[in-house]
């Protein structure tokens, strides 16, 4: 058995909304969270908390855990995530939380209109949102939370090893599972392939896989951390 008694599972992507019908997202689908919250809620004894953004609906609702919490944007991600951090609970980030929002939301939807060059377009400014598992790491070390454990994800067009290890630095990780995406490669339906890192480097490849089976594989990996 783990050394961990709770399990929080993050998921899908987050919306920042730029006026009442228009945000700022991106194309994850929600589908790899929401298969290793299952595998999760197979294992007895364990509190499995499934935390999802704007998943698609199928991966909305996972039967068998403690809760399925549902939110829209990043800072509401991170506040229920810290809702739920304690001491022995395993964090698995698996969620694609958007980096920036709009400094300013429109309360009524923006029109096009002509700008004074007679050029047609929208200017928007964007500010970063909070950095998810670095408050998190943050709120662990302020509050003496012990054997909290927690697994991101590095979901990158390129230079994968590198970014993932600068995160793991960064954020104070244990492990991150990396992969790459856009073009087909790792957001949404496809098959796919995942590498997780330590500290210390590459320590495992799974894949290619359907995502129901990267996430059996991952679980038991985990269990196993």
């Amino acid at each position: 058995m783990p050394t961990y008694q709770k399990v929080i599972i993050t998921s899908g992507p987050t919306r920042e909304w730029i006026d009442p019908v228009r945000y700022i997202s991106n194309a994850s689908s929600g589908k790899m969270g929401f298969h290793i919250a299952e595998e999760f809620s197979k294992i007895s004894g364990l509190e499995v908390v499934y935390i999802h953004g704007n998943t698609l609906e199928r991966y909305s609702n996972v039967k068998g855990v403690l809760k399925n919490i549902s939110v829209e944007t990043t800072i509401q991600l991170r506040d229920a995530v810290l809702n739920e951090i304690s001491s022995n609970s395993l964090l698995v980030m698996a969620a694609a939380p958007a980096d920036f929002r709009p400094i300013m939301t429109a309360e009524h939807k923006i029109k096009k209109e002509d700008d004074i060059n007679g050029k047609k377009g929208l200017l928007l400014e964007l500010e970063e949102n909070p950095d998810v598992l670095l408050q998190v790491a943050e709120y662990v070390h302020a509050n003496q939370i012990q054997n909290s454990i927690r697994v991101g994800f590095a979901a990158e067009t390129q230079n994968l090893e590198t970014n993932a290890h600068k995160k793991i630095i960064k954020k104070g990780l244990h492990l991150i599972v990396g992969n790459y995406v856009g073009q087909a490669k790792g957001f949404g339906e496809v098959n796919s392939t995942i590498t997780i890192y330590s500290e210390v480097g590459k320590i495992k490849e799974i894949g290619p896989l359907s995502k129901e089976g990267i996430a059996k594989q991952l679980v038991d990996y985990l269990l196993a951390f």
